[in-house]
């Protein structure tokens, strides 16, 4: 359960240790390790490549899957009975989509046809 944030206190908190830093900066210099000394790698584990060449790659990875966009248009009820399967399940809206079709098709399966 989340708390409600003291953001008065957070702020408080931040200033004094602010304060900290200008007053004993020597607390904040160690003789270790700086983060900048690692940029490469922390660019690699902080997504350094921009959101729409990442969308675009995850999008290609599924066409070569085999996967197309769709839009479907549904109530809203069905939407959220959707979106819930697919979280309880823990399995994308489009595959859930795939199972009850594989599903449909099964049980109405006369001779061979598809209903």
């Amino acid at each position: 359960m989340s708390k409600v944030i003291d953001l008065p206190r957070a702020k408080r908190a931040l200033a004094a240790l602010d304060k900290l830093v200008i007053d004993h900066p020597e607390l904040c210099q160690g003789d270790g390790p700086r983060w900048t000394d690692n940029l490469e790698e922390l660019d690699k584990l902080t997504m350094g490549t921009p959101t729409k060449e990442r969308t675009a790659a995850y999008r290609r990875r599924l066409r070569e899957k085999g996967y197309r966009t769709i839009t479907v248009n549904m109530q809203a009820e069905a939407h959220e009975r959707l979106l819930n399967l697919s979280q309880q399940m823990g399995i994308a809206g489009g595959d859930l989509l795939t199972m009850a079709f594989e599903q449909y098709e099964k049980n109405n399966t006369r001779g061979g046809d598809h209903a």
